[in-house]
């Protein structure tokens, strides 16, 4: 059998990843305690690189099983084997993931390598995971993971925080044993709130957070705030316990800046520009 052509000389199976190591963060030294998230953590079984819009490395042992969002295989090794996964789909729905997700198995002899990107702009975030920690994520955020990870939902059943919190009454969860990689999109910001801090952020921004980490809302200010602040009626606010991830532009602002400048230029939400419009060259 041929060897795979990214194969490395020794294999490290996935019970050897390294669980709960620090978040690594450039500190910022004005606000106190956040910091950028670091490009790419030093790791045996995978690696993050570019500076926006990043590929994920992910390196299988023979036999090898990770799970992906369809659409999101960049370039493999040929020893690796695509397939489906219909398992927990309802849960998968809910939670804003498609139902049936992509596998990819390692048929080789040796280790290979997968390149893996987001279906939409984004720096991968690597959540990783001893079994004792749950984090709660942005609905549809989920690209890939690696070991025994579970994608599934939890509930929110405070109308307040359901409707003005920026998250939907549904939250998406990942538990287990391995890595969870997110994607989310601009500079990813990390901190760790310590027991009852708490810090307000905009609704769209919030990305990732430890399930101790209590979901709350705050008026945003008084009537012209709300009406002329651009934040809407509530701002989102999380309340520590635990280690949360904000996004500086979410997909929601992304795809709001790109309807405003579409109807600047008189085309529309969307076809082709009227009649008689020639394109710019």
């Amino acid at each position: 059998m041929a060897e795979p052509l990214l194969a490395t000389a020794e294999a490290v199976p996935i019970e050897d990843i390294a669980i709960a190591t620090p978040v690594p963060v450039v500190e910022g030294v004005v606000f106190p305690g956040m910091g950028e998230f670091a490009a790419s953590p030093v790791h045996d079984k995978y690696e993050v690189l570019g500076d926006d819009l990043q590929v994920l490395h992910l390196k299988l042992s023979p036999a090898e099983v990770i799970t992906t969002e369809p659409g999101t295989m960049a370039y493999m090794d040929p020893a690796l084997k695509g397939g489906a996964d219909f398992g927990n789909c309802p849960a998968r729905c809910i939670s804003g993931n498609p139902p049936i997700m992509a596998t990819y198995t390692n048929g080789g002899e040796g280790d290979a390598v997968i390149g893996v990107t987001s279906n939409t702009p984004a720096k991968i975030i690597p959540l990783e995971l001893d079994g004792a920690v749950t984090y709660q994520c942005k609905s549809g955020s989920f690209v890939a993971s690696q070991g025994d990870v579970k994608l599934n939902f939890d509930l929110d059943c405070d109308p307040s925080t359901a409707c003005c919190g920026g998250q939907g009454c549904v939250r998406q969860t990942v538990t287990g044993t391995g890595v969870a990689f997110l994607g989310a999109m601009g500079t990813i910001m990390v901190k760790t709130l310590s027991d009852g801090e708490r810090i307000d952020v905009d609704t769209y921004s919030a990305i990732a957070w430890d399930k101790n980490v209590t979901l709350g809302i705050a008026l945003a200010g008084g009537p012209c705030a709300a009406c002329c602040g651009g934040e809407g009626l509530f701002n989102t606010t999380l309340t520590g316990p635990g280690t949360v991830y904000l996004q500086s532009m979410s997909v929601e602002k992304f795809r709001a800046s790109i309807k405003q400048a579409a109807i600047a230029q008189g085309l529309g939400a969307a076809g082709a520009p009227p009649s008689g419009q020639e394109m710019e060259r």
